[in-house]
């Protein structure tokens, strides 16, 4: 599947689950909430959703997604009276964030983006973080809450970061610390940011990141990066896959190779024939990652040409037969799971 993390999606897993006539009412306003570009009377829709919400989810959302399309510059006054006037803490803070990154932010927004920075939810914390930072980067902001918002809004946490740190070297400097925070998330978000940013440095961060990294969702975001920035980080991927593939860092290298589509390929085939036995079990894996990254709708995203790829990877069926047919138990397992994957792709 695609891994690029699309905000609302988020909220809508990262929120307390309410009733189900909440959640319906949340799926009803998703497709609008979740456009890349909305005319001005459907941006004044989602404001009119933001401003009469009650369920908390559909206000995050909605908030959410007023930061990435600002109203007009008419809409302040309505924004100006949630911050001042509403009973909804979420409301306000979001109004506020909103203010800010319409480029309206004033200092009278700090208490309430303060408050916010003070809050129990991480991610809105992040956006009030970010949101600080923009009006008044010299206050105590967590850097780390700057990072995280770069999985839910990327432009926004750019600009807070470029406030924060002045300089090409600080602000790597300060992705890389929060590469290594406890909190999955942070790392996550980390992870996604050197993924866009192409460097020798960037690469080996991620590198890094790969070999001790656990959690599926950190995984994939490195792996992401690992992709994107094959010109530094093929060869070390490469040698990674004869590590035991059981191990952390083999997992994460075999999905990078399965998000570099067609140009993993000749890999995937050296590897599925190589004398080191994790080596063709982890080879087996990532061709099952590139057939599932190729068949989703946005493939696009990590291929140039679909086709020609799919055409590529159809020729590892022969191998990864021989190996269903000869392997060991973890090799017969592998390697069919990816035969059903290509299977499906060419349904």
């Amino acid at each position: 599947m695609k891994i690029k993390l699309y905000a609302l999606v988020l909220f809508v897993s990262l929120l307390p689950t309410g009733s189900a006539l909440a959640q319906q009412e949340l799926s009803q306003v998703l497709p609008l909430l979740q456009k890349y570009a909305r005319t001005t009377e459907e941006t004044q829709q989602v404001l009119q959703v933001f401003r009469t919400a009650r369920n908390p989810d559909v206000i995050f959302a909605a908030g959410a997604s007023l930061v990435k399309i600002p109203p007009a510059k008419t809409q302040e006054p309505a924004l100006w009276n949630l911050v001042l006037r509403s009973e909804n803490v979420l409301k306000q803070t979001f109004a506020a964030v909103i203010l800010t990154a319409m480029g309206s932010g004033h200092n009278e927004l700090l208490p309430v983006l303060q408050a916010g920075m003070a809050g129990q939810d991480p991610v809105l914390r992040a956006y009030a973080a970010s949101a600080t930072a923009l009006i008044e980067p010299q206050a105590s902001i967590l850097t780390d809450d700057v990072v995280r918002l770069y999985i839910f809004d990327g432009p926004l946490a750019e600009r807070a970061l470029d406030k924060l740190t002045h300089t090409p070297q600080a602000l790597f400097t300060t992705v890389k610390k929060a590469a290594g925070s406890s909190d999955k998330q942070v790392r996550a978000a980390a992870a996604t940011w050197l993924a866009k940013h192409h460097s020798s440095q960037t690469a080996q961060q991620l590198l890094k990141m790969a070999k001790k990294e656990k959690e599926p969702e950190v995984q994939a975001a490195i792996a992401n990066g690992l992709a994107a920035q094959r010109e530094y980080t093929l060869e070390t991927v490469e040698k990674a896959l004869q590590r035991k593939y059981t191990s952390p860092y083999a997992t994460t290298c075999a999905l990078a190779l399965g998000f570099m589509t067609g140009n993993g390929v000749t890999t995937v085939r050296q590897h599925l024939a190589h004398k080191n036995v994790h080596a063709r079990i982890n080879a087996a894996r990532a061709a099952a990652y590139m057939a599932s990254v190729l068949s989703n709708p946005e493939a696009f995203a990590y291929s140039s040409d679909r086709v020609f790829d799919i055409h590529l990877l159809k020729g590892l069926i022969p191998a990864l037969t021989t190996l269903e047919q000869t392997g060991s138990g973890a090799e017969k397992t592998y390697a069919t799971n990816a035969l059903r994957q290509i299977e499906k792709l060419m349904e």
